[in-house]
């Protein structure tokens, strides 16, 4: 039985629901089965005993006639039969003829023999004079007393079984939950922390349980973690300020180069220089904030605002078409990070695509969603997550491969992702944002 899916409360659950049903049928079983034997036996032990007190008041006279005498209990004269040595009923029950038959057909036996039809069991046995058969008798019982019986037993046995088994699952599902119940406090409680307090940690309970075992575990893993998140941020905060003075110097560099006079060209690559350090500028930004724990700040934008700094600087190629598909939604997020998570996603759509990029904003739920689609050839790679990975550029890109990767690094750190939604035919990438 496949359970991937479930959870651990409803395998459980199920688990202890299937064996006791399957307990309760084995039960069940066993006791319809011992009914049965014990049904049997009682019937041919009363046949025996009819058979034996019906053969005592038979009479043989000495040219052969077979009588009867009267028998203290009339019930057993109604069930039952006596034959002559031919085979011709000397007394008999007034019966219908299908019983009549059954009993006729062992008018003649030699042994004592034992017949079941139609619910009705047979005995028949000869009655011996001087070693040879003088009379046979037949008598007869009937099963459906102990049918309704047994009727009766089942079901209240699977009246039983039902209760058993509904309760063991009510039981089973009030023990898991009040197991688990700590656990589930520790999962919510680890996602807040996450969230807003990276130095919290569970209390010590003092016990030696599995609980208190995972509580301590966690937080040693949680010390880990916060340990390598603050070097992470501490590198980071530093090689961003390091970084922002030379820009700093090459953009005004720059500047002053162009107030010269130079050619058309040359203006032109400073120009380009200039956009470069700002988009670099831009970069370092990011990084800062993310470092600084600020990229969730209360600033917040719009689709409109945001699909608008993205796509009024963004690259342009002849030939392609930006197409906007989107209702004005607000973002939860600075102007400038937002449009830092987008902007890798529409220049690789620019540059991939063969004649239009769409960019359409959805609102599902509590999630925002920017789909960027192109009519190009698709993502080359066969793990379409390894493009997020730094330093992963596609053939023929002139990047550095990091587009991407801080993409969904800065994404993640508004409370979003940025993943691949269509390979190819289109091409979609996906930009997710929390909307609250």
């Amino acid at each position: 039985m496949r359970t991937s899916g479930r959870t651990l409360q409803s395998r459980i659950v199920w688990t202890t629901t299937i064996a006791s049903a399957l307990a309760m049928a084995a039960m069940i079983g066993t006791v319809l089965l011992s009914l049965a034997a014990f049904t049997t036996t009682n019937i041919d032990r009363r046949l025996r005993d009819q058979v034996s007190a019906v053969s005592t008041t038979v009479r043989v006279a000495p040219d052969g006639t077979v009588t009867a005498l009267e028998t203290p209990n009339d019930a057993i004269d109604d069930t039952t039969w006596v034959y002559d040595r031919d085979g011709d009923l000397v007394e008999g029950p007034h019966v219908g003829p299908k019983v009549s038959a059954v009993a006729d057909s062992l008018a003649r036996v030699g042994t004592r023999t034992r017949v079941e039809k139609d619910e009705r069991v047979y005995l028949a046995a000869p009655v011996e004079a001087a070693g040879q058969r003088q009379a046979v008798v037949v008598v007869k019982a009937s099963r459906e007393p102990y049918e309704s019986t047994r009727n009766a037993v089942l079901i209240g046995l699977l009246a039983l079984g039902v209760t058993v088994t509904a309760g063991s699952a009510a039981v089973a599902a009030w023990a898991v939950r009040r197991t688990l119940a700590p656990v589930e406090s520790m999962v919510s409680r680890a996602e807040d922390w996450s969230e807003h307090d990276l130095d919290a940690r569970f209390d010590a309970t003092g016990t030696k349980d599995e609980l208190a075992h995972l509580g301590r575990t966690l937080n040693v893993l949680l010390d880990r973690v916060a340990g390598a998140l603050r070097t992470e941020q501490r590198l980071t905060a530093e090689l961003a300020h390091e970084l922002r003075t030379p820009l700093t110097a090459i953009r005004g560099e720059a500047e002053l180069a162009r107030m010269a006079r130079l050619s058309p060209e040359a203006d032109a690559r400073l120009e380009r220089v200039m956009a470069l350090v700002d988009r670099m500028g831009t970069t370092i930004a990011s990084l800062l904030a993310i470092a600084r724990g600020d990229a969730r700040a209360v600033a917040r934008t719009t689709s409109t605002d945001l699909l608008a700094a993205v796509t009024d600087e963004g690259p342009r190629r002849d030939g392609v078409d930006i197409v906007l598909d989107h209702a004005r939604i607000e973002v939860p997020a600075p102007l400038d990070l937002a449009a830092r998570a987008l902007s890798p996603l529409v220049e690789n759509a620019v540059e991939h695509a063969r004649s239009q990029v769409t960019i359409a904003v959805t609102a599902t739920g509590r999630s925002l969603e920017i789909a960027v689609t192109d009519d190009g050839p698709g993502v080359g790679a066969d793990d379409p997550q390894l493009l997020f990975e730094s330093g992963r550029r596609g053939i023929g890109s002139a990047g550095a491969g990091l587009g991407l990767a801080l993409a969904r690094r800065v994404a993640r750190s508004l409370g979003g992702d940025v993943g691949v939604t269509s390979a190819a035919q289109p091409t979609t990438f996906t930009l997710t944002l929390p909307r609250y």
